[in-house]
């Protein structure tokens, strides 16, 4: 609660003054979440300032919307020591100067130094969100037991952590001393404006000449349109997916059958190369990063999130609130958001053979199809707002 001098007499406000901290300022899960929480906390309850590294889409954005950006949060995603130990105590005298009521730290990396520095200067309330663990991706036994260390201890200097699913909760249940410090509040969404499918199509088509040809094929109504968003990374098991795309289209005589991947990052090469190896090139379209993608997801007969591992992805709620018929692999808190056969189809990741049954299972069943769009818009729209997110992160910040 800051004091304020006013015509020589103290009156008090109840603004609370919130540092939100993130490593990188590129637009992903973790930023797409820190920019909804910035822009939609009560500007008469809270004054928000957001600090982040590079000058990325996140502070653009942030900026855009009014929201106090500071690009130069002294922190780097990679590993180096001496850099660290002067950026951590920049943080601290950041922290000091800024005088947040709540720190409020999003990224592993930000989140054991920010936790750190919190503790040190005497910030009352510190909050760390969990959007995912980092060792549940490919490393090394050594590289994972490290990196559990360094959550553990973030844990335990945050005043409360906020795990975005019940199955991030879950997986670290038998963790000392942090459990019952543990709040799962899910991501929200609000319905935003969006592309038709007629517009959406249009609009693609704009953007990439194959997906030009095939709008204005003869063949498009009977093409089947499957799409996915996200970072071109083997965490998102698109090499699953492009086999599950190849048996189907093997196996199978029902339609013509297009994967669009939207999305960049470090395997486009060979994520391309086995485009060329499985003969896919006229059926896989590779859309590269299409700024607001969700706009255009309507384009799309059908949604696959072929992920090996996931925090609570937006894009499933994005695709869900739209009325997409999805097929997503049942990892993190994937299943709190589809209900199996009721809201859309759960398949086990790294399974190609369950992708392409399910591509086969929706491609039969068009009825079906229309039910679980049903259901997921209405779930998504009943459990997962926005305001809903807000509100239990905001008690969190008061108790």
């Amino acid at each position: 609660m800051n004091i304020i001098h006013k015509n020589d007499q103290k009156w008090y406000s109840n603004i609370m003054k919130v540092l939100i901290l993130i490593t990188k300022s590129n637009w992903g899960g973790a930023q797409r979440y820190v920019y909804d929480l910035a822009t939609n906390l009560p500007k008469n309850e809270y004054e928000v300032e957001v600090m982040a590294g590079g000058n990325g889409t996140l502070i653009e954005r942030l900026n855009l919307a009014g929201i106090k950006a500071d690009r130069n949060l002294p922190i780097g995603r990679d590993v180096k020591f001496i850099d660290d130990i002067k950026a951590f105590f920049k943080l601290i005298s950041i922290i000091k100067e800024i005088k947040p009521d709540v720190l409020h730290v999003n990224s592993s990396k930000i989140g054991g130094l920010g936790t750190l520095a919190g503790r040190i200067v005497g910030i009352k309330k510190i909050v760390f969100t969990a959007h995912g663990w980092a060792f549940n991706e490919n490393r090394t036994f050594a590289s994972k037991l490290i990196i559990k260390i360094s959550y553990w201890i973030t844990m335990i200097l945050a005043h409360t952590t906020i795990a975005v699913s019940e199955a991030t909760r879950q997986q670290i249940r038998n963790w000392p001393f942090v459990y019952n410090k543990i709040a799962v509040i899910p991501n929200g969404i609000k319905s935003e404006s969006y592309f038709s499918k007629i517009n959406a199509r249009s609009e693609l088509a704009k953007i990439n000449t194959d997906f030009d040809k095939i709008i204005k094929s003869k063949e498009i109504n009977k093409t089947i349109l499957i799409g996915s968003v996200g970072e071109l990374h083997h965490i998102k098991g698109y090499d699953y997916a492009l086999r599950g795309v190849h048996d189907f289209i093997k196996n199978s005589n029902i339609s013509k059958i297009v994967y669009v991947i939207m999305g960049s990052g470090e395997e486009k090469e060979n994520i391309e190369r086995q485009i060329k190896d499985l003969n896919l090139e006229s059926s896989v379209i590779l859309m590269g990063h299409v700024p607001n993608a969700f706009q255009y997801l309507k384009a799309f007969d059908l949604f696959l999130l072929p992920s090996l591992s996931e925090g609570f992805p937006y894009i499933a709620l994005e695709a869900g609130i739209y009325g997409l018929p999805i097929i997503s692999t049942a990892v993190g808190g994937i299943p709190e958001i589809i209900d199996d056969m009721k809201s859309g189809i759960l398949i086990q990741p790294r399974k190609a053979k369950e992708i392409q049954y399910a591509i086969e299972f929706y491609v039969k069943h068009k009825k079906i199809q229309k039910e679980h769009s049903v259901a997921i818009n209405k779930k998504i729209t009943e459990f997962f707002s926005i305001e809903n997110m807000i509100e239990k992160t905001s008690k969190i910040y008061k108790i």
